[in-house]
């Protein structure tokens, strides 16, 4: 499928996104907020911005919630008279990752039915989301393609809602 295709029909509902590659573009996933982490991947239960009138399909498709996360190092350091203070930055050592990236991650209703972030240890499973251009014009600085976590790395199974 080549990506004209993908960029020339908007996904049915406007908040979709759609799994590639191929063979199998018709896949799709509700997106149905975002989170903006600092430092780490958020916990399960983080609470999500859930985007405004969210047309809900005929059928139900797995929901999911974009999550951007600005990565950094904390690097504590001991002062002349004894304190510790912790500054955030760059990984001195040029082993973890920096920079800001984005994903998608299984996403679901609380007890109090408020949409957090699902529990679970999620894995990129290799599948890419195209996003539409209403969650890309929500969270801003979204890229059109984000890597997929939806795969539970102990159990091999995937996210379904």
């Amino acid at each position: 499928m080549s990506t004209t295709a993908l960029s020339a029909a908007e996904p049915p509902s406007r908040w979709t996104a759609r799994l590639h590659p191929v063979p199998d573009p018709a896949r799709e996933v509700m997106v149905i907020g975002w989170h903006a982490a600092f430092a780490n991947t958020p916990a399960a239960g983080t609470p999500l911005a859930v985007f405004p009138n969210l047309e809900p399909g005929p059928d139900p498709l797995p929901v999911m919630a974009l999550v951007r996360i600005e990565h950094a190092t904390a690097i504590d350091t001991i002062t002349p008279d004894g304190t510790r203070e912790t500054s955030w930055g760059p990984d001195p050592f040029g082993i973890a990752k920096t920079g800001i990236s984005w994903r998608l991650v299984p996403a679901h209703r609380d007890a109090e039915s408020r949409w957090v972030i699902a529990p679970g240890w999620w894995a990129a499973g290799g599948d890419e989301a195209v996003l539409s251009n209403s969650v890309t014009a929500h969270a801003l600085g979204a890229p059109t393609v984000v890597p997929v976590y939806d795969h539970d790395p102990h159990t091999g199974n995937r996210w379904a809602s």
